[in-house]
């Protein structure tokens, strides 16, 4: 090639390259907005608390079990009050709502009343199912009481008993029941359980009547439960001009309280963040007086927040809502590499390559290592903490890059002839004073950890419902009111993947409460035997109760001859015929009527093909505490299919498991700051004090926290990351900054100092808003938070450079 090409040729390379610079950040940005876009369009929120919670905890898996299948994302309850005048008449009133509710499509059906009132060949499909899957024992001898010799005694019996049992459900069930089909264990389980045959509608006195109402469409976000609380609201207050006038309606129920706390927090969060960043421009623009750096940096951090939660979107789909406490910590630290960048430049100057020379090794630097920091959350059991961690740790790294890629230029061009920076460095004490002041903080946080011991911990639900909460207020009248729902005992769930499992587990979970019962720590347990269907008892059972059925004739003769009403024969007559069509075949029987899935409901969840779970109770004795002491003894019952479900267990299991992780997570993750700040500093010495700065910041937040009796919950543990970052993050800007300068404290001061003491003026302000959240679990991470950056940041400014001063003097 003639040389006039190859020049030619090299100078169409360069143009190539210098236009591919030109393209780079245009191109990242690109890049970047078209990833977090996707990623946002999958994300989705739950509300639910236990998706921040470790799914391989036994305690877990049965609450999970429990919420899984007995309770109902779609159905709210809808309580009515009445005063003493209304007192019995409360049931009209429940009628008349749901008609109301359904004329106006807020509902797709209520219920006001146990289905089975309407359509009593339910009940009577279920007794017929129970007698074909029960005890072959127990079908024999009510076939032998029902034969031709014994028949005619066993209706008169039934009569006598009509005549002189109290008034209440015991003569009603007898008056309609002249075959004694009632008499079934398995019935006698139901009633143990619920005390009415089903759910109660109607409180003892009559005051407070219940109704159960389901979502036109399935709900899948509290955002859905929100439109549809609002509709239906509407609907009961037009209600209450008419029929309704002078009665109380509350709510409550899953999706009330999906849509309280994810609307509060929703709320909470956004409001906080808005107060974030207009402090934040504020405090920008008194600082550096330049807008156009200001709106640089909010679209900037408006691209980190979008990339960070499209990764989410794309590593989780749903992501828990608490997680979005993350955006705060996102805020603070991302805010920190901006500024930095600002203040820097004033004094290392604008041009381009001097202004990287001083801001890029502590901006690059910090993040990656607070990135490792949150990175190692993942470490841990709690997948909340897992989720944030993950998503502050991505976002962060997007922060570094684009504000040295993108931020650092734009700052040399647009940030040119501002006001200098000013200060002495006066104002942070040297050697002396720094260790002096140190020691006697250290001394003063000692004793206070030796007299009142460290901060206690509080796992409860409790911490995640609204301050003002109608959902769990209501409840709680509910529990007064109906003692069935009062959740004194620990739930038992079984579950198993087919019907041949099922009966196996149930075998186990009855041998292992019958061990518990024996050593002495449970009093009683309610297992509903008998109600999932069992092949072999059926095949034992069909012929027997096939000749009972065709002597129905004779036994409805009979019953009549005795004195029996048509109304009093109506139950005997279904069950008998119900008996008749379940015996006819051979296929498994299982209840397919809506009434008596209703009742099922209660005990069993069964999918079509087989499988699903069971719900039993156990009640502990007296002065055993489950919770306590007792604890082991009840989780050594769980494992294999079969849980123990309640919240009272919830709290030393996760005891447990914050106390395993403080080994699993904090000691990788030690090492791998330790092993960072080695590869960042290459000197011993500042890889202590880093170190040494992180651990004075933690010793004093614990202090704080036992002093004022704040308590550790798995929300405001969220901070425990947001305290080593930025510390970390802090005392690694404050180190690079000193021997960038020599050890001068008026350039840091003045450049880094300023940076970081309005970084964290601005943190504060963002998560001292939560204080004033509607949700204590907020409250609790901004107290925490606030008080930990405090720590961190004044630490890092105003002790570390003291530390060094002996070594650079």
């Amino acid at each position: 090639m003639k040389p006039g090409k190859l020049l030619a040729a090299a100078g169409d390379s360069r143009l190539i390259l210098r236009m591919l610079r030109r393209l780079a950040v245009p191109i990242i940005l690109i890049v970047a907005i078209l990833a977090a876009s996707s990623g946002l369009l999958r994300l989705r929120f739950d509300t639910d608390i236990l998706s921040m919670l470790p799914g391989e905890l036994p305690e877990v898996k049965g609450l999970k079990a429990f919420h899984e299948a007995f309770s109902r994302n779609d159905e709210l309850i809808l309580v009515i009050d009445g005063g003493e005048a209304d007192a019995g008449s409360l049931s009209l009133a429940a009628e008349s709502l749901v008609k109301k509710l359904e004329a106006d499509g807020v509902v797709k059906h209520a219920r006001w009343k146990p289905r089975w009132n309407e359509e009593p060949e339910g009940i009577a499909e279920l007794l017929a199912y129970l007698w074909l899957n029960g005890d072959p024992a127990v079908t024999r001898a009510q076939a032998n009481r029902l034969s031709p010799a014994n028949s005619q005694a066993a209706v008169k019996d039934s009569l006598a008993k009509v005549a002189t049992s109290m008034e209440g459900i015991d003569m009603v069930m007898l008056a309609h029941d002249p075959f004694g089909f009632l008499n079934h264990p398995a019935v006698t389980t139901l009633m143990n359980s619920s005390g009415q045959g089903g759910e109660a509608f109607e409180s003892e006195d009559g005051r407070t009547h219940l109704l159960f109402a389901d979502s036109p469409t399935p709900i899948s976000s509290y955002r859905e439960a929100d439109v549809w609380l609002k509709k239906l609201r509407k609907s009961v207050e037009d209600w209450k001009k008419g029929d309704g006038a002078g009665l109380k309606v509350r709510l409550t129920g899953e999706p009330a309280f999906s849509s309280e706390i994810g609307v509060a927090m929703e709320n909470d969060l956004s409001g906080s963040i808005s107060i974030t960043l207009g402090l934040i421009g504020i405090l920008f623009w008194w600082m550096q007086r330049r807008f156009s750096l200001l709106l640089g940096l909010t679209g900037i951090l408006v691209i980190v927040f979008a990339v960070a939660l499209g990764i989410a979107g794309w590593l989780y789909g749903e992501l828990s809502i608490m997680a979005l406490s993350s955006i705060e910590i996102l805020i603070g630290l991302a805010v920190d590499y901006g500024l930095v960048i600002c203040q820097e430049a004033k004094v290392a100057g604008h041009d381009r390559k001097e202004l990287l020379a001083a801001s890029g090794k502590p901006v690059f630097f910090g993040a990656l290592t607070t990135t490792v920091v949150f990175l190692a959350l993942n470490l841990g059991g709690l997948p909340g903490m897992a989720q944030l961690g993950s998503i502050v740790a991505f976002g962060l790294m997007a922060a570094a890059i684009l504000m040295l890629v993108v931020y650092l230029p734009f700052v040399a061009k647009f940030g040119v002839n501002r006001e200098p920076a000013r200060g002495s460095g006066k104002i942070l004490p040297r050697s002396r004073l720094s260790w002096t002041i140190t020691g006697g903080l250290s001394l003063a946080a000692i004793v206070i950890l030796a007299v009142h011991g460290l901060p206690g911990a509080e796992f409860s639900s409790k911490i995640m419902r609204p301050r003002n909460s109608e959902a769990m207020e209501t409840f709680e009248h509910v529990q007064q009111a109906f003692p069935a729902y009062s959740g004194e005992s620990l739930g038992i769930v079984v579950e198993a993947k087919s019907d041949a499992a099922m009966l196996e587990r149930l075998a186990e979970a009855r041998q292992r409460i019958e061990t518990a019962r024996k050593s002495g720590f449970v009093r009683q347990a309610i297992l509903p035997v008998g109600w999932w269907p069992d092949a072999n008892l059926q095949k034992e059972n069909r012929p027997v109760l096939a000749a009972l059925a065709a002597d129905r004739d004779r036994l409805l003769r009979e019953a009549d001859a005795a004195g029996f009403t048509d109304e009093g024969l109506a139950l005997g007559r279904a069950v008998l015929e119900a008996i008749a069509k379940q015996t006819a075949g051979q296929d498994l029987v299982f209840p397919q009527s809506a009434s008596a899935r209703e009742v099922m409901r209660l005990f069993i969840s069964r999918k079509d093909g087989g499988g699903g779970y069971l719900l039993g109770s156990l009640e502990h004795e007296k002065g055993i505490d489950p919770a306590g002491e007792d604890y082991e003894k009840f989780r050594a019952m769980t494992g294999g299919g079969i849980w123990l479900s309640g919240w009272g267990l919830f709290k030393p299991a996760i005891a447990k498991l914050v106390a395993d992780d403080m080994t699993r997570m904090l000691v990788p993750m030690f090492v791998l700051l330790v092993g960072m700040m080695i590869a960042i500093f290459r000197r011993a010495g500042d890889v202590a004090l880093a170190m040494f700065a992180m651990a004075i910041s933690t010793l004093l937040l614990l202090a704080i926290m036992s002093l004022t009796g704040l308590k550790w919950n798995f929300v405001n543990l969220m901070a425990t990351p947001l305290l080593l970052g930025t510390g970390i993050d802090y005392a690694i800007h404050v180190t690079l900054s000193l021997r960038r300068t020599g050890g001068d404290f008026k350039d840091l001061w003045q450049g880094t100092g300023k940076a970081l003491l309005f970084c964290g003026a601005s943190n504060v302000i963002g998560f001292g808003s939560l204080v004033f959240s509607s949700s204590d679990a907020l409250v609790s991470l901004g107290t925490v938070a606030v008080i930990g950056i405090i720590l961190s940041m004044a630490t890092s400014i105003f002790l570390l450079p003291g530390w060094r001063h002996r070594e650079v003097e």
